[in-house]
């Protein structure tokens, strides 16, 4: 295979990987866009009383963006109040504020989420983080004493020694009674949670207190708070209630960290307050559509998501054309399989989305046969090439208008949809199956065409699997890989397995 062939082949391969790699990697596309994620849909209900001077400020919690979640659709609704989005570290709140002239203002927001992997929670701490703000510098000293013993082990394995030694279980050699004493005293004053949490941060591991709501299809009057400590892979979650490890298949929705309250009012008096979670059905398609319109990355302003609806609709099945011509070329030129010119399986295909694929392959087989007897009737009139083929244009669309009249009466909207059959290429088979039936027989012009019917079912199969509209829809520039594909094959010099089995009883003799 000559060097500049290679080289095009190579341009064309480059070009997709690139683009592919820069939309997974720096804009967040997935690998596999045809792979749905959980889509849950989270409302959140509030009614604040007013506070002084009859204003209502309301600071709440918003389900992150990025690690995990993909927000795809929020909607709020304040009334009068000014509503703004403010991000603070790791958090999102949604702050609902001004004045209000009724006693009690209704707030109301709504978004839909989709889980994807990594989950939500494997974001890698940069630092260990704060003690808590109840622990005094003698609480920490005695803490930093007691954790010295755990320096040395791995991070997995002291952090479940720090976890029983908070129950009570020090291991063996335990610490003084003296140290003992002091450090009940110090879970008295602090609290389960609070000391478990001093007593992690002093052992050198990354700590860090959130509020979120479990996954799970139900009302929640107020967020679950929970410590989450870094093991080295992930962050493991304790419950503040009993102190006892979370199961990690146990899925939420993080709504804050780093120890900011789920919901704050600092002007008024918060009245009610419940969020909803349950599941919603949303398609691929809207899924992407919904996140790319609201990007302002250059790639994403020129997606074909961006073309009105019924555009969108013709270019999804235009975009895998390429794929068929591809899938034909590869039948032809390595299998030897025969069909009717290059491109008739491809409109055929196409004509079948509207017909159907019985009806489709019913009407092929009607025209091809009524055409032969129209070609042998016009035979013996000895008509040039082109009136010849004009002639049979004519008869055959008058025919197929008959049908398509024929199925408006019985109500059957497949015959009506044969306006969309390509009729000039089909007088061409007709054409061209006359030919082969007079000079290699029946047999062959039926295996020809047999072979162009079997293409067609396949390239409409193709053009009809949703995933591959959406992945050539999501990254058309996997169009130029088929590019590639197709300069490779276009090289292709080698037998065809046809040939191969035609000629084996030839090859078994040779010595």
């Amino acid at each position: 295979m000559k060097r500049p062939v290679l080289l095009l082949a190579g341009a064309f391969f480059l070009v997709p990987a690139l683009l592919l790699g820069y939309r997974v990697a720096v804009l967040g596309y997935p690998v596999f866009p045809s792979v749905p994620g959980e889509t849950w849909e989270i409302q959140m209900e509030a009614t604040v009383g007013q506070g002084h001077s009859n204003r209502i400020a309301l600071w709440t919690g918003l389900p992150p963006r990025g690690t995990g979640v993909t927000v795809v659709d929020e909607q709020y609704f304040s009334g009068a109040l000014n509503f703004t989005i403010h991000s603070e570290g790791p958090n999102r709140f949604g702050i609902w504020s001004g004045p209000s002239e009724q006693e009690d203002a209704r707030i109301f927001y709504r978004a839909t989420l989709r889980f994807r992997s990594p989950g939500p929670l494997l974001t890698v701490p940069r630092r260990p983080g704060p003690y808590p703000e109840s622990a005094g510098r003698e609480e920490i000293a005695l803490a930093q004493s007691l954790a010295k013993r755990w320096q040395n082990l791995p991070v997995p394995t002291r952090l479940g020694a720090v976890h029983e030694a908070a129950r009570g279980n020090w291991g063996s050699p335990p610490p003084s009674e003296a140290d003992r004493l002091r450090w009940a005293a110090i879970y008295q004053k602090l609290g389960g949670p609070s000391a478990l949490w001093l007593l992690f941060r002093a052992a050198g591991l990354s700590v860090r207190l959130a509020e979120a709501l479990p996954l799970s299809e139900r009302v929640y009057t107020k967020a679950q708070s929970y410590l989450q400590v870094w093991d080295g892979n992930r962050w493991v979650r304790y419950d503040l209630e009993n102190l006892q490890r979370i199961s990690v298949s146990t899925k939420v929705l993080p709504l804050t960290r780093d120890g900011a309250p789920a919901v704050r009012v600092t002007e008024g008096q918060l009245t009610g307050l419940r969020w909803t979670l349950a599941k919603r059905t949303s398609s691929h398609w809207r899924l992407h559509f919904d996140r790319i319109v609201r990007s302002r990355h250059f790639l994403d302003r020129w997606s074909y998501f961006h073309l009105p609806a019924e555009f969108q609709e013709t270019f999804r099945i235009l975009l895998l054309v390429p794929i068929g011509a591809l899938f034909i070329g590869v039948l032809r030129n390595i299998a030897g399989f025969p069909t009717f010119g290059v491109f008739m399986p491809v409109l055929m295909a196409l004509a079948f989305r509207s017909t159907g694929l019985t009806y489709g392959l019913g009407i092929f087989a009607g025209v091809v046969t009524l055409g032969y007897f129209l070609r042998r009737s016009l035979d013996h009139l000895r008509l040039l090439l082109v009136p010849r083929l004009s002639l049979m244009l004519t008869l055959m669309i008058s025919a197929l208008g008959i049908l398509a009249l024929t199925g408006n009466r019985l109500g059957l909207r497949e015959f009506m949809a044969v306006g969309l059959l390509p009729f000039v290429i089909l007088t061409m088979v007709v054409e061209r199956f006359f030919i082969i039936m007079e000079e290699s027989g029946f047999r062959t012009a039926l295996r020809t065409t047999l072979g162009s019917a079997a293409v067609a079912v396949i390239c409409y199969e193709l053009l009809n699997w949703e995933r591959l509209q959406l992945a050539f829809f999501l990254y058309p520039e996997l169009l130029f890989a088929v590019a590639g594909f197709q300069v490779l094959l276009g090289r292709y010099t080698g037998y065809r397995l046809s040939e191969l089995l035609r000629f084996r009883p030839l090859m078994g003799n040779t010595p």
